[in-house]
């Protein structure tokens, strides 16, 4: 039984006032909703935009030129389109990096999704301060938008683009603010072997080391891509609570690598799903998502139960929804959030029924 926004009632029966909606479940697998932890939803509108290009070749040539020209407008229909695309893989909840918060912050909220929204700070010049900066600004308005028009369902995240499109002054600044706030950290880290070595060489330690000397995990940090993570670097994260965000179709289409997912697991890093952007995906489909994540991990190490079906679920759904900071959902259990998604277990490829988990994975 749901009553408002959460479940109010899980068993085998119970009274219902007149007014209820009652759903037939026969035939059908309830779950918990999808959190899908790395995304840019406005990027729904470069979908194709920029094949067959790396990471660095990608993003200059194609992406930061394209978006330059975004207008507003532009941002909140890409975010309302492809919060469709997200809903009918069975997402509820997106931790989102990008820019005009407010915007499409608004659409999603319109949209009916639940959003960790930040805006990822670029800073090119040993001077630049963070507070200078629009990624502060838009983030500030996002914060003063949220006291007076939402509900909970959009928070607001800070975010450090990335150690290879920043300079150390803002950094720094941008994990005191996010720590002052309270609030979670988006960044992305270790893509490509070639800004893992390359970090190494302008610092002489790997990006999620230099992260830590900025001060990035003082706060909670959900951290993209992770392909390349060095032991030093995965007991670093475990330490500070901190997630990876794990991108499979985005880091296979620009060729960027895969991350040993199996290792990460059983060293006690924690996990969670992310499609990234429709222009690096081509979709924000969260079924292939994890389809795919647990099929190329057996695949890559030749080990067929490498990680299982109910560990990805969990990855995607509980496990995306505490890296959101989101508690109280991702569970179905009476006082949590009733973000659920239903299957037909009657539809063709889901017959016979002999491991529903494994069936819908």
């Amino acid at each position: 039984v749901v009553e408002g926004d959460s479940f109010s009632h899980i068993g085998k029966e119970e009274s219902l006032e007149d007014g209820h909606e009652i759903i037939d479940g026969r035939g059908k697998f309830l779950m918990p909703a999808f959190y899908n932890t790395h995304c840019h939803v406005p990027m729904t509108l470069l979908r194709g935009y920029g094949e067959g290009l790396p990471l660095q070749r990608w993003l200059n040539e194609k992406i930061f030129p394209f978006e330059a020209k975004f207008t507003p407008e532009c941002k909140y229909w890409g975010a309302r389109l492809g919060a469709l695309e997200l809903m009918k893989s069975g997402c509820v909840s997106i931790s989102d990096m990008y820019f005009d918060l407010v915007e499409y912050g608004r659409a999603l909220y319109e949209g009916g999704m639940k959003a960790n929204l930040c805006n990822g700070i670029v800073s090119f010049s040993e001077d630049d301060s963070f507070y200078d900066n629009n990624a502060y600004r838009d983030t500030e308005k996002l914060f003063s938008w949220i006291k007076t028009n939402n509900d909970g369902r959009i928070i607001a995240d800070v975010s450090v683009h990335s150690e290879y499109a920043n300079k150390e002054k803002a950094i720094i600044e941008a994990c005191e603010y996010c720590a002052e706030k309270g609030s979670i950290m988006q960044v992305h880290v270790s893509e490509t072997q070639e800004e893992h070595e390359e970090c190494k060489n302008r610092h002489g330690m790997t990006p999620v080391k230099y992260f830590r000397k900025c001060g990035m995990f003082k706060s909670p940090v959900i951290a993209a891509h992770c392909v390349w993570l060095e032991d030093e670097d995965m007991d670093i994260m475990i330490d500070s609570d901190a997630c990876m965000s794990h991108n499979i179709s985005s880091n296979l289409k620009l060729g960027s690598g895969i991350a040993p997912l199996k290792k990460y697991h059983d060293k006690g890093l924690a996990v969670t799903i992310g499609t990234d952007g429709a222009s690096s995906n081509n979709n924000l489909n969260m079924l292939e998502e994890i389809h795919l994540a647990s099929m190329v991990c057996r695949g890559s190490i030749r080990d067929a139960n490498a990680i299982s079906a109910v560990d990805i679920i969990r990855m995607a759904t509980r496990g995306g929804a505490i890296a959101q900071g989101r508690n109280d959902c991702g569970v179905i259990a009476e006082g949590m959030k009733a973000d659920f998604i239903v299957f037909d277990l009657e539809k063709d490829h889901l017959i016979p029924d002999f491991d529903t988990v494994s069936n819908i994975v």
